[in-house]
């Protein structure tokens, strides 16, 4: 079988691969599954052409994709870096991902594969959960049972087993470790230990898997579905950062395996970079702004009722700005979108204009004309182009600002001394985007 081709690209970027096999069945159908359709932006373009020749565009989602003749290896340039990416998440969940991160492993964790280093972090969490033990709680629970516990269920003991003692149906509080806390870690074990590309990954993930199958039995692999049904408090603290990488596994492997043929397997593991940029920033500002006396970051919420249908009353459809900065004096508020694009280099978008404009007159509120905002990843923290808009003769009627924020500038200053340096730069940021005066309070926090 002839080994697969690796092609290594950033976010965004555009690769012609020569010569190539003709693709699978699934190869297609994978390629089709990642590709722009309706509403839902590309993750990754792969078009086999009729010289036989792959074209492969990049997005704003990064990680692995794997088709039978090709892996394609998608890395956070822009981040500067896995590692990087996985710091950003760190800080933005407020919680600690890489601290059992081994130093003696041979594997590259500065590299490019994602999932392998996310499913090692998955593994040393795992382990530190079963030494500590496992998890466990009451369940109410029905069953027929030898002998009465708990409750006798009269009617069903009646429907079911009229005039027999020798099963009873019981209603009883069990304790056991089948709890979505346990059942969240063993799903993204199951998946690790089928889909990571190191051995020693995939051996560490099988292992601790058959020791939580013991304990638990995942019924689903959504981790929508934890999500809703897992609350912190002092017990399961502790699960966190497990569950957070287990999460990000589920997520970014919602490709379900296609085989081929020839018994090789194809799938993707992706992350949406624009989330965790969006997240990272905004976990930034806010931190920034918290000891401000002038400025706050209002918290995050859907607009519903800003576009109606004349027609019928009803809203049309909503909007969501990623930040709302608001004056504390006046109260005036200006909208800041966050997006994970090269406008360091390039033009911004239409689309990104139109939008940002629509938030600057439906949310914003500056006194001196509406006003909005856009933060992009930069090498360097920059100033971007200002845009305006107003009738062909007349005043200006809105203003976007634009600013660039170095990524790995900031994450190194967030873990070494030049964190008060770092606010101070994103304090002036958000004065430069939405043209309010931040001062500081030395008296808070």
């Amino acid at each position: 079988m002839t080994a697969a081709v690796v092609l290594e690209l950033s976010e965004y970027q555009r690769v012609l691969v020569g010569q190539q096999p003709r693709p699978t069945d699934a190869d297609l159908r994978l390629a089709e599954r990642l590709t722009r359709g309706g509403e839902q932006s590309a993750r990754l373009d792969v078009r086999w052409l009729a010289n036989g020749s792959v074209e492969v565009t990049a997005s704003s989602w990064v990680g692995v994709v794997r088709f039978s003749c090709l892996e394609v290896v998608v890395a956070p340039k822009l981040a500067g870096g896995t590692l990087r990416v996985l710091r950003m998440f760190e800080y933005a969940l407020g919680i600690r991902m890489l601290k059992r991160l081994p130093t003696e492993r041979t594997l590259a964790l500065d590299g490019l594969d994602l999932l392998d280093l996310l499913c090692l972090l998955l593994t040393e969490e795992a382990g530190a959960l079963v030494r500590d033990g496992l998890l466990r709680d009451y369940q109410v629970t029905d069953g027929d049972l030898p002998v009465l516990r708990g409750r006798l269920r009269y009617r069903d003991q009646y429907l079911r087993r009229a005039g027999r003692v020798d099963r009873l149906e019981c209603h009883f509080d069990d304790y056991h470790g089948d709890t979505p806390d346990n059942q969240l870690v063993a799903a993204g074990l199951s998946l690790a230990r089928r889909r990571a590309k190191d051995a020693d990954i995939r051996a560490a993930a099988s292992r601790l898997g058959s020791i939580y199958a013991e304990v638990c039995e995942p019924t689903t692999v959504d981790a929508g579905w934890f999500e809703q049904r897992i609350r912190y408090d002092r017990r399961n603290a502790r699960y966190r950062p497990a569950h957070e990488l287990a999460k990000l596994v589920l997520r970014g492997l919602a490709f379900d395996d296609a085989t081929t043929r020839s018994s090789v397997s194809v799938g993707a593991f992706l992350v949406d970079m624009n989330r965790v940029f969006e997240r990272f920033v905004m976990r930034l500002v806010d931190e920034a702004l918290a000891k401000s006396s002038a400025l706050a970051v209002l918290p995050r919420r859907r607009f519903p009722a800003l576009i109606r249908d004349e027609g019928t009353g009803r809203t049309y459809t909503a909007i969501e700005p990623d930040l709302i900065v608001e004056d504390r004096a006046s109260g005036q508020r200006v909208p800041v979108d966050v997006k994970y694009k090269l406008y360091e280099a390039r033009r911004i978008a239409v689309s990104d204009i139109y939008q940002t404009f629509l938030y600057a007159f439906t949310v914003g509120s500056a006194a001196e004309g509406r006003r909005a905002g856009i933060v992009f990843p930069a090498e360097s923290s920059v100033l971007g182009p200002a845009l305006s808009i107003g009738p062909t003769s007349g005043p200006r009627a809105a203003t976007i600002a634009t600013a660039g924020l170095d990524v790995p500038a900031a994450l190194d200053a967030l873990t070494g001394a030049g964190r008060e340096a770092l606010m101070a730069q994103v304090r002036a940021l958000v004065e430069q985007l939405t043209g309010f005066p931040t001062s500081v309070d030395a008296t808070v926090g």
